[in-house]
């Protein structure tokens, strides 16, 4: 019957009829609950729980780490603070190793989700630390490769940094990692392999130049391969990286970058 043909045949005193309004579901009828939403919170609310513990428990540990002690860097014979080394010299490590190094808290948000990504799919630690990450993984846990490392050295690095300022952090960096040949600070490597000194107020060596700070801050990726006097391909493209995204980060000028490309010899 027609919808028309149901209005012509209502009669408003007839109340002898029942009239049901079709288009409205019946009132007793329970709505159907949805489990989906109710299994997923359930198992959802332990994990984050579990997490919560783990995180807490290695947190707790990560508190054995003095952040004082790092000033023990700075009692190193052939120590040389940041603030006296030439801005290229220090831009040679921030451009290669941690360009947001100035804006971030101690790690970078972005580096640090890929690298845990690559550590949990690939079972293997991945790189992508912070500067201030590589100076905690350098002084505490060396010898230590795990995912708990990784995140130990996470809240150490924001310990660090907020005890520290950035001049102090690049310092306990540059002065405390392997350049090579048993050289362990910038100085002393500068020395060892350049007869040149990294320190501004250091009248009695040549300084530093910017090629010979690129090649330095490229050499520590793989110290006991790459041989600065005998430069493989490898080694000399990593160095060449390197010196545009020096210039490209305004800590040389373009007149700079081709001078150590002509000394480089590319």
């Amino acid at each position: 019957m027609k919808r028309s043909d149901r209005y012509k045949q209502y009669n408003p005193n007839d109340s002898n009829k029942l009239h049901h309004n079709t288009y409205f579901k019946p009132v007793n009828k329970p709505q159907k609950k949805k489990k989906g939403k109710g299994i997923i919170l359930k198992l959802l609310i332990p994990i984050l729980i579990i997490i919560g513990i783990i995180l807490g428990v290695i947190y707790a540990l990560s508190l054995r780490a003095d952040t004082d002690e790092l000033k023990n860097i700075t009692e190193k014979e052939s120590f040389v603070s940041a603030s006296n080394m030439p801005d290229y010299t220090k831009g040679a490590f921030i451009a290669m190793e941690d360009e947001r190094f100035y804006k971030h808290h101690g790690f970078d948000v972005k580096g640090t989700s890929r690298a845990l990504f690559s550590t949990l799919s690939d079972k293997h630690v991945q790189g992508g630390s912070t500067i201030t990450q590589q100076v905690v993984k350098n002084y505490y846990y060396d010898n230590e490769q795990s995912l708990t490392r990784k995140i130990k050295e996470l809240f150490v690095a924001h310990r660090v940094e907020k005890e520290y300022d950035k001049n102090e952090i690049l310092s306990f960096y540059m002065n405390n990692i392997y350049y090579g040949s048993d050289q362990y600070t910038i100085e002393s490597a500068a020395n060892h392999y350049f007869g040149a000194t990294t320190d501004k107020n250091n009248s009695n060596l040549p300084q530093i130049s910017v090629l010979q700070s690129a090649i330095l801050a490229s050499k520590i990726n793989a110290p006991s391969v790459y041989d600065i006097n005998d430069m493989s391909d490898n080694f000399v493209n990593r160095v060449k990286t390197d010196l545009e995204k020096m210039k490209q980060q305004d800590y040389i000028s373009n007149d700079q970058y081709e001078t150590a490309i002509q000394e480089l010899g590319v």
